[in-house]
């Protein structure tokens, strides 16, 4: 596991795909197949799912290990699987920000403590599909908008607008917001929008425009078949983390012509598994941030040294 993010927030990459593209593809079809998307859902035989059941079962332990968080009873045993079909724009949207927001990122950013899940101290996402941009596509990416590129073990970014969004995502944490869209406020200065126009503007940056405010603020992880990122979701102070929110793109295609189609086979699937402090070992606030403490200490050892 590579870091791309220095810390407080602590976020790392596979240095390889852990499953191959035919065990991704294998997910994708069991996934479709459980959760029942639709007339398409394929049809699988008693051995494809069991095939399938072991695969996740050996994802499970990889999980385990590169986190050092072993499953416990309580624990989520199905991944939650996200399936993103295509949207088609107008390339003009590319330019306008706040209508590329709403298309990009309706979802705004969170962060995994959200609805009540306070125990989450660690989320994996393994992505199941390559979704890398080209002159027409965009889009996909799961982006950090308040993390600090990982360069050689140093932060770069512009201080002063780097603390003001963190002072944004500060706000919305202490009024219990944990989800941007949950900041009713509309106005552009709002903490909740001011934090999805700074993963607007690492979008920005990633397709060569230099002239976004953030453009040294924010990681940007782009989907590739087999990889594997975890993050931790709450700091050593046993309280959610501020440099976690996140987001995930939409994937996008630009309208060519007026026959521009959507191209249905393109689509962007991950799986997330979240890991929780076990509710038994810990029996007041002191001794759960011990806990998230100790996690995160062994992620710096293990990755950041």
């Amino acid at each position: 596991m590579n870091p791309l993010s220095c810390p407080p927030l602590l976020l790392l990459q596979s240095s390889a795909p852990i499953i191959s593209n035919e065990q991704c593809a294998a997910l994708i079809e069991y996934c479709d197949h459980i959760t029942d998307t639709g007339d398409t859902s394929p049809t699988l035989d008693a051995i494809q799912i069991e095939n399938a059941k072991s695969l996740l079962e050996d994802v499970h332990d990889i999980i385990d290990k590169v986190t050092n968080c072993p499953r416990h009873n309580g624990e989520r045993k199905l991944p939650r699987y996200v399936r993103y079909l295509p949207r088609i724009i107008n390339e003009e949207i590319l330019v306008d920000s706040k209508k590329l927001n709403d298309i990009l990122l309706p979802d705004g950013c969170h962060v995994d403590t959200n609805n009540g899940k306070l125990f989450r101290h660690i989320t994996a996402i393994l992505y199941l599909t390559d979704n890398l941009p080209n002159d027409c596509n965009f889009g996909g990416g799961t982006t950090f908008p308040l993390a600090k590129p990982w360069i050689g073990g140093e932060a770069s970014t512009d201080e002063v607008n780097y603390d003001a969004l963190l002072n944004s995502a500060t706000r919305l944490l202490e009024r219990n917001i944990h989800h941007t869209k949950g900041d009713t406020d509309q106005s552009t200065n709002s903490d909740g929008r001011r934090i999805e126009m700074a993963g607007i503007d690492v979008f920005h940056r990633d397709h060569g425009e230099n002239n976004s405010s953030y453009n040294n603020i924010g990681v940007r992880v782009m989907p590739q078949a087999g990889r594997l990122i975890f993050f931790h979701n709450i700091d050593d102070d046993g309280m959610a983390d501020e440099t976690s929110f996140h987001g995930g793109e939409e994937l996008i295609s630009i309208q060519v012509n007026q026959q521009s189609s959507l191209d249905t086979e393109r689509t962007k699937n991950i799986l997330v598994f979240f890991k929780e402090i076990p509710i038994d070992s810990f029996s007041n606030l002191d001794d759960f941030t011990d806990c998230v403490s100790k996690a995160r200490r062994w992620t710096r050892q293990a990755y950041y040294q």
